[in-house]
């Protein structure tokens, strides 16, 4: 999954949040191409995961939220998950 971000430009969005609206809102839309691409991570995520792990991240808001739910989830702990995994 993390490659196809990294192929379709949007891995940047699973690491971090946007970016605050100015208070004169000179940014209003870079914000809103933020979040354009956010969603397109989202779906991205959405559209490859197995259904088993949809359920985790259906309610998700950002590719932010799914990308560390998912990391949490199948995170490797310890030797046996590791093999286990692989």
């Amino acid at each position: 999954m993390r490659y196809i971000l990294i192929d379709l430009s949007l891995f940047k969005y699973v690491e971090s949040i946007a970016p605050p609206l100015a208070d004169d809102k000179s940014n209003e839309s870079a914000i809103k191409i933020w979040n354009e691409r956010d969603h397109k991570a989202l779906s991205t995520i959405s559209l490859y995961v197995d259904d088993s792990a949809l359920v985790y991240i259906a309610g998700a808001k950002t590719s932010k939220e799914a990308w560390d739910t998912l990391k949490r989830i199948y995170k490797a702990t310890g030797t046996i998950s590791i093999i286990t995994t692989c």
